[in-house]
């Protein structure tokens, strides 16, 4: 007990190339150390637990070593070298800035940069959390820092590189350190586990460095409680148990009875994970990164994105095998919308389960689409859009009835006329029966030859066109066309109306006037003017703001209640 030392500290790299996943500081640390090119300061950035201090420690002991060897690594055996393993190196000297972040203690070491090193060339100033210091304590390390002694070399770490004043960053070269992959983090926690006799599971190792987050101290922390916990055997189980994580089984179930449409065992799934003790929003995040790996795993090249054990990308590109992409994608864009209104939910519970609902069933709403696409295919003798469908004319009904039609002969399709308007006294439809719709489609034929009409035709059929829209109930439509003046000349219908807001009416009907009085006339030609009327007529009031002018004029006491009380016209 007396003599045990925690994993992050025993297995603290020593050279460089023992350093775990940042081979592009190592090298270039080795080389500036070999060809004799080193900077009087150098900051080293990223998260915690990457690497940082230890590469500080080991670029220290290194240029001081007098027994290099020709990789750039220190020897180990030199006096150098022996007393820095010792911790008794007095060309070391490492300060936390988060503990003596004032101008007086930045004065302290500046003073003490003065001194030559007893043994060895240079003498190493390590500062830790250097973006603690206050902003005098950094003015006043501004000089020293860039004009140190021939002997001094100074190498500040921080995790917020952000925080450090400009004039610092720029007297110092700077190394940005990444987050360790997964891949390596469980190869050093391997190393470690046969070091220490402890048996394991691939899948218990990932985990811990999924757990880590890019750190490995954090990595060699959890491995120690693992340890402990576990007594020297690491299972996939126990650390599962142990580190409250959600099992990737229950993933690999969810997506199989996503694909059976077992919605029950879906449900039942869902319950036993919250019984469990885990987040709902945790556990949609998971899912949603599940996707992400299936959809990932559906093209071999791609597989290695996925930071796992090589058995459990095995089983990933099983299950990919079994989904559709386009499926996938439609899930993964469910899952994102569900996260976003998690936070904002008031039934956050619900919220999941109708996500789980919908993705239970997402593959048999596919099976419907493609199965009424094939039967709007077959019934219209024309190639099915299945590519081009939008949302408004798709069927996404999980059933729908089939639709059945009268035997009738089909029309050919360069011989259809598409018209987005109609007159039901031209199909003479039949109330009683639905299947005399397709005996009068075949009056919409394209019209071969332009029929000679006059004056009179017109006036006819608006006549009649009148008495369709008050059978309707459209009498202001109506009225409109009763009190305009109407003129025909070179196929063009010339309509004078009385005020703006009736030609606002009528321009929105327009195109279904004209296509209806071309069908009806059989005239193709035909076109439609509509004029305003330049004599002053007797305006009656449709709109609010109209009522309210033709009331203001009797009653001019209305302008100033309007004014008064600040009011506005609902238009």
């Amino acid at each position: 007990m007396d003599n045990f030392i925690v994993s992050a500290r025993k297995y603290r790299p020593q050279l460089f190339d023992t350093v775990v996943g940042q081979q592009h500081i190592t090298n270039t640390l080795k080389n500036a150390i070999l060809t004799k090119q080193l900077a009087q300061a150098y900051l080293f950035c990223g998260p915690r637990g990457v690497g940082k201090t230890t590469c500080a420690r080991i670029f220290a002991k290194t240029i001081n070593c007098t027994g290099q060897l020709k990789n750039g690594e220190a020897c180990d055996q030199c006096e150098s070298c022996l007393s820095f393993n010792s911790g008794a190196s007095l060309n070391v000297y490492e300060l936390d800035a988060a503990s003596n972040n004032s101008v007086e203690d930045i004065r302290n070491l500046v003073d003490q940069v003065r001194f030559a090193p007893q043994l060895g060339e240079y003498k190493v100033y390590i500062i830790d959390e250097v973006h603690m210091l206050s902003t005098a304590a950094f003015n006043a390390f501004l000089k020293t820092l860039e004009e140190p002694p021939k002997h001094a070399k100074f190498i500040l770490a921080t995790t917020e590189k952000h925080k450090i004043i400009p004039t610092i960053l720029s007297r110092c070269q700077v190394f940005n350190f990444n987050r360790i992959k997964t891949e390596d983090i469980s190869k050093h926690l391997a190393f470690m586990a046969n070091n220490e006799h402890v048996s394991f599971e691939p899948e218990a190792l990932h985990i811990i460095a999924q757990k880590a987050e890019g750190g490995l101290r954090d990595a060699c922390s959890i491995f120690d409680q693992m340890v402990a916990f576990t007594g020297n055997q690491l299972s996939y189980k126990s650390v599962v148990e142990n580190l409250n994580v959600l099992d990737y089984d229950y993933y690999f179930k969810l997506v199989d009875y996503f694909l059976s449409q077992n919605l029950s065992e879906v449900m039942l799934t869902f319950d036993s994970i919250l019984r469990k003790g885990f987040d709902a929003h945790h556990f949609i995040n998971g899912l949603g990164e599940h996707m992400r790996n299936l959809l990932v795993s559906i093209d071999p090249q791609t597989i290695p994105l996925i930071e796992t054990s090589e058995n459990l990308k095995q089983k990933y590109a099983e299950q990919a095998r079994q989904c559709q992409p386009n499926v996938l994608m439609r899930s993964l864009a469910l899952i994102s919308k569900t996260d976003l209104s998690y936070k904002s939910a008031k039934n956050q519970r619900l919220l999941v389960e109708v996500a789980l609902m919908q993705l239970t069933f997402l593959t048999a709403t596919q099976d419907a689409e493609k199965k009424n696409d094939d039967l709007i295919a077959g019934t219209t003798n024309i190639p099915a859009p299945s590519k081009n469908l939008t949302s408004e004319n798709k069927i996404t009904a999980l059933a729908e009835p089939e639709v059945k039609f009268a035997d009738k002969p089909s029309i050919p399709f360069e011989q259809l006329k598409i018209k987005s308007s109609f007159s039901l006294n031209d199909l003479n439809l039949s109330t009683k029966s639905v299947a005399t719709v397709a005996p009068a489609a075949t009056n919409t034929a394209v019209i071969q030859n332009d029929r000679e009409i006059n004056l009179d035709d017109i006036k006819t059929f608006i006549a009649n066109y009148i008495e369709e829209k008050q059978k309707l109930g459209a009498r202001q439509i109506a009225t409109i066309f009763k009190t305009a003046g109407v003129q025909f000349s070179n196929q063009t219908i010339e309509l004078t109306i009385q005020n703006e807001t009736q030609r606002e009416q009528l321009m929105a009907m327009r195109q279904e006037f004209i296509d209806e009085l071309r069908l009806t006339l059989q005239n193709q030609k035909i076109n439609l003017n509509i004029l305003l009327s330049e004599q002053e007529p007797q305006i009656k009031a449709y709109k609010p703001v109209d009522i309210f002018k033709s009331m203001a004029e009797r009653n001019p006491a209305l302008l100033e209640l309007k004014k008064r009380f600040d009011l506005e016209i609902d238009y």
